[in-house]
C-alpha cells in the first residue's frame, strides 16, 4: 500500500462539501441577490481546488463559504438551509483539526463556525 504524500492529506476533507456545499450555496447567494454563484459555478471552483489547488485554497474556500452563511443569518435569519450549511462546514472543521499544517487556522474557523452553531441553537441530526 503506498502513502499518500503529506501535501495531499488534506483531500479526505472534501467529499461531504463538494456533494453537499454547491446546491446550498447557490441557494443562500441567491436569497441574498449575490451574483457568480450558480450551483455549478460553485462545483467548477471546488474541483480547480480539489484537482489544482492545495489546502490552504480550501480553507478559503470554506471560509468564504462561512461568511456568505453570516451575510445570510443575519439578512434572512435561521431555516433548515442555514442549519444544513452550518452542519457541513461544522463537521469540515472538526476533521481539519486532524489535518497537520493549518491547524490554528483551522481552529479559528472551527471557533467561528462554533458561534453560529451555538447562534442556530445547536444542529439538529440528518
Amino acid at each position: 500500500m503506498t502513502e499518500t504524500p503529506v501535501r495531499d492529506r488534506w483531500l479526505f476533507l472534501t467529499p461531504e462539501a463538494e456533494a453537499e456545499l454547491p446546491s446550498a450555496v447557490a441557494a443562500l447567494a441567491a436569497a441574498l441577490g449575490e451574483p457568480g454563484r450558480a450551483e455549478e459555478e460553485e462545483r467548477s471552483s471546488l474541483e480547480r481546488i480539489v484537482v489544482d489547488g492545495g489546502y490552504p485554497e480550501w480553507l478559503a474556500y470554506l471560509r468564504e463559504r462561512r461568511m456568505l452563511l453570516e451575510r445570510y443569518l443575519d439578512r434572512q435569519g435561521e431555516d433548515a438551509l442555514s442549519r444544513h450549511v452550518a452542519d457541513v462546514l461544522m463537521n469540515h472543521w472538526l476533521l481539519a483539526l486532524t489535518v497537520p499544517g493549518q491547524e490554528s487556522a483551522a481552529e479559528t474557523e472551527r471557533s467561528r463556525v462554533g458561534a453560529i452553531v451555538r447562534r442556530l441553537g445547536g444542529l439538529r441530526r440528518r
